[in-house]
């Protein structure tokens, strides 16, 4: 559910010396890609046949699904980069070991043989579910997890995405570019930073201020649990876009939050777990809205100030 990784790094003050002590910082605040003191960065992106980067202490690998084409919500194009696409995140834990968290777009007939092939590899399945109802052809998408050595864990992903047909090798765009302007939405949002993938989409993340535990371990915000919200702009002048935000909510804050997108005209796209054994038990509901894209971030604010985000 994430665009391709990654590019350039915003910090909010209130969240960035917490964040940026989780994880190494080349010169200039990017991320540390290539290195990373302890974790096998390389190694990781080899079995898995993709490369990412790392975000503030995890890696973090999108998978997008070029080879699913001309989805369309009305007559609104998706592009992969948008909202046909996953990732796959690995966070460093004690004497080795890494916690994987991550999601896949599939077609509807991949979803039977992907959670057989991810169960045969060791890894647990999460949760199935689609991202938006009217998505013309339909998209699925799966949620697994797995805890071990981080080179094993990416194999075993491999292994299981080779059931599918997901296009390999695959790497961040080299030189991003796009007609909005990524700090001026981040700073609306409040977020902590902000990713530029291919078609010129826009992603922005919002953490949670409560900490999230996924089978006894604390997850930090990159581990795909954070609030991120997709622009894809339509048209050159980057003045009006599609824009899709994927709040994650505790319980009693789900009524708030939709009430407050519905009442501003969003359309609510689903809403489902996307983790299990997870404490608190975060709820995820992709929404969906064209227009302009600052006023339609102003919105999106509007709702994350019904949820304990900073």
């Amino acid at each position: 559910m994430r665009p391709r990784r990654l590019l350039t790094v915003v910090m909010s003050a209130a969240l960035g010396a917490a964040i940026i002590a989780g994880g190494a910082m080349a010169a200039g605040g990017r991320p540390a890609s290539r290195t990373w003191s302890g974790f096998p960065v390389k190694k990781v992106e080899q079995a898995l046949h993709a490369k990412g980067s790392v975000v503030h202490g995890v890696l973090s690998i999108g998978i997008e699904r070029d080879d699913i084409t001309g989805v369309h919500i009305g007559k609104t194009p998706i592009e992969p980069a948008f909202e046909i696409n996953g990732e796959a995140d690995f966070q460093p834990l004690s004497h080795g070991r890494a916690f994987l968290n991550g999601d896949i777009a599939l077609k509807p007939s991949e979803l039977d043989p992907f959670i057989s092939a991810l169960l045969r590899n060791g890894l647990t399945f999460q949760a199935e579910h689609q991202h938006m109802y009217d998505f013309k052809p339909i998209v699925w998408f799966i949620h697994y997890r797995g805890e071990g050595n981080p080179v094993k864990l990416a194999n075993e992903l491999h292994n299981a995405l080779k059931v599918t047909a997901t296009p390999f090798p695959q790497a961040p765009p080299a030189h991003p570019h796009t007609s909005l302007d990524p700090k001026r939405l981040t700073k609306i949002l409040h977020g902590y930073y902000y990713e530029v993938g291919n078609g010129g989409v826009v992603t922005v993340y919002v953490a949670r201020r409560n900490p999230i535990y996924i089978n006894g371990i604390h997850v930090k915000p990159q581990t795909n649990i954070a609030t991120n919200i997709a622009f894809e702009p339509l048209g050159k002048k980057g003045g009006y876009a599609a824009v899709v935000p994927d709040f994650g909510m505790v319980a009693s804050e789900i009524d708030k939050v939709v009430g407050t997108m519905r009442s501003m005209g969003w359309d609510i796209g689903c809403l489902y777990n996307q983790e299990t054994a997870e404490h608190p038990q975060l709820y995820f509901s992709h929404e969906f809205k064209v227009g302009n894209p600052y006023k339609l971030a102003e919105q999106v604010r509007k709702g994350l100030d019904r949820t304990n985000s900073y």
